[in-house]
């Protein structure tokens, strides 16, 4: 019998009989038939037919739907500082075309010397592939450059902007 002091609590003395008790066996029975349960339902389970394994359903995602998403996330984060319209500068160079377009080409915007060097030191064009660079890390991919903005890490993110960009032209 344990012995409990006036608050309801055990004694010390309690504590320490019932630590050094050693424990109970609770459950005998109960391991013995979850193993004979087992043994007996392995053998019809394993005869059951297993589904064939399907690929995981991938995102049908349409033209338009990327284009759409591509301007919600445009007016979201990019339209504080560029402009969708042509020859609309704002902090940053209008994007209007800028998928085809040579780096640092947009007359009379002041581009950053790192950006200008960018463009016509290595003569770089702005395709899908150099954006998606650019978009993830604008620091990281032209060092010096003026777009203080920590870039897009989603690459699905990236990639309905960069759809929405190339509909952007003439």
């Amino acid at each position: 019998m344990l012995h409990r002091t006036d608050k309801g609590r055990l004694s010390s003395l309690a504590w320490a009989r019932f630590l050094a008790r050693p424990p109970r066996r609770r459950g005998r029975f109960a391991g013995t038939a979850l193993a004979c349960l087992l043994a007996f339902s392995l053998p019809a389970l394993a005869q059951q037919p297993q589904p064939a394994e399907q690929p995981p359903p991938e995102e049908v995602v349409t033209k338009e739907a990327l284009i759409a998403e591509g301007h919600e996330i445009f007016n979201l984060v990019c339209h504080l500082c560029h402009s969708d319209q042509k020859g609309v500068n704002r902090i940053g160079p209008s994007l209007y075309g800028v998928v085809g377009r040579k780096v640092a080409s947009v007359p009379g915007y002041p581009y950053s010397e790192a950006m200008r060097k960018f463009g016509q030191v290595w003569g770089r064009t702005w395709t899908p592939e150099e954006l998606d660079h650019y978009l993830t890390d604008p620091q990281k991919w032209i060092p010096g450059v003026n777009m203080h903005y920590s870039g897009l890490k989603h690459r699905a993110n990236r990639r309905a902007i960069i759809a929405y960009l190339s509909s952007l032209h003439d």
